[in-house]
């Protein structure tokens, strides 16, 4: 173990592992989940964005609040669901192929 000039242990960080944008976002998406009993305590309607397992920013409007979250973090994945009980599921149309 490395000392520092003090004499005292140097704790070296750990590498991290580069997760895809995929993993991380699903990461974010976990911590949504796992802190849904508090968010709608304090969030219920709004919209919430996770950045890093955090609540980092919330709104009334979804659009709004992800464009200052890509002010804040560029094209870094971040989560942005809404604050409710019951899941938001949107119905989208399948892409028909044309022959």
């Amino acid at each position: 173990m490395a000392t520092l000039k003090t004499g005292k242990p140097c704790l070296r960080a750990k590498r991290s592992v580069r997760q895809s944008p995929e993993d991380m976002l699903a990461a974010e998406e976990q911590a949504f989940r796992r802190k849904q009993a508090q968010l709608l305590r304090r969030y219920k309607g709004q919209f919430v964005a996770f950045y890093h397992g955090r609540v980092v920013g919330h709104g009334t409007d979804d659009e709004e609040l992800a464009l200052r979250m890509f002010e804040k973090f560029g094209d870094a994945p971040f989560y942005i669901a809404k604050v409710s009980k019951e899941p938001t599921v949107y119905e989208l149309p399948s892409p028909e192929v044309v022959c």
